[in-house]
């Protein structure tokens, strides 16, 4: 009997630290869960940098492409066989007046860049400003995939080559990925805006102002946490440049 008693003294005491461990206690957040997050954001704010610069020295890369490859004699098939080639949903060739001589979008050739909001930007090619620039990135709606537009000078005369890419790559850069890598009812903020979040509610883009998290709580031991239509009890931690936020249940 005694024997008993002792085996489930004993898993009772293996339970509790598993819970302790896992962070399964609906009250506190573990400090092993704490840590683990935190060495996922510490590892990826390192790494940042050097792949945010990868990142674009990659587009850039497939632009020069591009531009090496293109001669006023390219048929429009051999041009959208480039663009296939370096995986672009669009390439555009411009004069030196900006004029686009040659498109895979049949509708703005002939036309200049300055007629197209979104193309202006590269004038700055044209007027040898820069030798390449590339737009905001923007992440598109109901998508996992961000879209680049990225310019660089014309190799073989003036005027530029214009590059339109859809990617789900940058996602690994801009970490909106980074809190599936923590666990569970985890947010990633950076300037009190979510970037990244696994916790249901707390959706990127919101800011602490929406879900009501004030600096307090970010310094507080705990604080607990409505989103959706749960609450969670919190621990956050500032990381760098970001802001951590693990939650229980």
């Amino acid at each position: 009997m005694k024997r008993i008693i002792y085996t489930i003294a004993a898993l009772a005491v293996v339970f509790a630290l598993m819970l302790c461990m896992f962070g399964c206690s609906s009250s506190t957040v573990s400090d092993e869960r704490m840590n683990y997050a935190k060495e996922k954001v510490e590892d990826f704010s390192e790494w940042q940098a050097r792949s945010n610069a990868e990142f674009y020295d990659e587009i850039y890369s497939k632009a020069n492409m591009a531009a090496l490859s293109f001669t006023p004699k390219m048929t429009d098939e051999q041009l959208a066989d480039a663009a296939r080639y370096l995986s672009a949903e669009s390439i555009m060739v411009t004069d030196a007046d900006g004029k686009i001589i040659a498109s895979t979008i049949k509708d703005k050739k002939g036309k200049n860049i300055s007629d197209f909001d979104e193309l202006v930007i590269f004038e700055g090619i044209l007027k040898w400003v820069c030798p390449r620039c590339c737009k905001d990135i923007v992440k598109l709606e109901g998508s996992d995939e961000y879209e680049i537009m990225t310019g660089v000078q014309r190799v073989d005369d003036g005027g530029c080559v214009i590059l339109d890419i859809k990617t789900e790559d940058y996602s690994k850069v801009d970490g909106s990925k980074l809190a599936d890598e923590c666990g569970p009812n985890v947010i990633i903020a950076k300037e009190k805006k979510v970037i990244s979040s696994t916790l249901d509610g707390a959706d990127a883009g919101k800011t602490f102002k929406e879900l009501n998290i004030a600096d307090n709580d970010i310094k507080a031991d705990s604080f607990i946490l409505s989103a959706g239509k749960n609450s969670y009890t919190c621990k956050a931690a500032k990381v760098g440049i970001y802001t951590l936020v693990v939650g229980n249940r």
